[in-house]
């Protein structure tokens, strides 16, 4: 039988088609060609998402199972979007929604980012003995999900693993967002604004610049690669994972990798006024790329329909 895996994300969706366990295809929707609310350029409408969706499924004739993964907390067991992010209008009934089609077996809904912690633990959970994993994944902003003995770590309001919403500062009254300082899309976002750039740059420019030694770039891409590397030291020293992977399409990029290894290496160790406090060897063991890469919560959709 044919698992449909979606996963939406800031600027489109992702689908893989798997036939039980094997891919067989590949599909990437545009949601900036959706009708985007009025308010909030960078947010479109779930329906107009789930519509687009539903394009893909009605040209399958044959029983399938459907997954999707989606930014914000997810009620998994319900089936219900609990919070607006960069989907509006979240309050619709899925069951409902997608009782139209009558070939459709079986359907779970997660939060994107528990989702790609999950196909990401399931794959190397083949060949490692790990129960304890935290995955995050790098894009428009910064997602993590937690795997806490062998399942999802949910939490008592379906909000664990929202890092991005995190204070990076507890000092006074400063400071941003984990997800202003780390979040990829962010960066992008912020570059154009302090340099009143009428088009943002994609990742890939932002790293061609970097190479072509524009200044600014350079400055903000290393206080970038400095703030998520402590970022990732700090979310060790919460639970002391066996593992903390990454993911996302910037993951793929070999410089980014480096630089990010570098950088954990160098804050490994903490020190105030030249007295070492503190030092987490074991970081450099526990952290790696992700080996699913951009197709994690995808691949967790599908270990969820073939799991739960």
């Amino acid at each position: 039988m044919k698992n449909y895996t979606f996963d939406i994300g800031g600027t489109g969706i992702k689908c893989i088609v798997f036939e039980d366990l094997n891919e067989i295809s590949l599909h990437h929707l545009d949601t900036r060609n959706v009708e985007n609310t009025k308010d909030m350029p960078t947010k479109v409408k779930f329906i107009d998402v789930l519509d687009k969706i539903s394009e893909i499924l009605q040209n399958e004739k044959d029983d399938f199972n459907l997954a999707i993964a989606v930014p914000g907390p997810v009620d998994a067991s319900k089936k219900r979007v609990l919070a607006d992010s960069s989907l509006t209008d979240i309050n619709i009934d899925l069951v409902s929604y997608f009782s139209k089609f009558s070939n459709l077996k079986k359907f779970v809904i997660q939060n994107d980012a528990k989702a790609a912690a999950y196909g990401e633990f399931s794959e190397r959970k083949k060949y490692m003995k790990i129960q304890n994993i935290a995955h995050l994944t790098i894009g428009t902003a910064i997602g993590c999900g937690l795997i806490i003995n062998n399942e999802i770590f949910n939490g008592k309001n379906n909000r664990a693993g929202e890092v991005g919403k995190m204070r990076s500062n507890i000092y006074g009254n400063d400071g941003l967002t984990v997800t202003m300082e780390t979040g990829l899309g962010t960066l992008l976002l912020k570059h154009k604004y302090i340099t009143n750039g009428e088009v943002l740059l994609t990742g890939f420019e932002l790293f061609e610049n970097y190479n072509a030694g524009e200044p600014l770039i350079r400055k903000m891409v290393d206080e970038w690669i400095e703030q998520l590397s402590k970022f990732i030291i700090n979310l060790d020293y919460i639970l002391d994972f066996d593992l903390i992977t990454l993911g996302g399409a910037v993951s793929s990029n070999e410089q980014f990798v480096q630089m990010l290894n570098k950088s954990i290496d160098e804050n490994k160790v903490f020190k105030w006024q030249g007295q070492v406090l503190e030092t987490n060897n074991e970081i450099l063991e526990k952290f790696q790329i992700s080996n699913l890469k951009n197709k994690a919560a995808c691949y967790g959709g599908l270990y969820l329909l073939k799991n739960h």
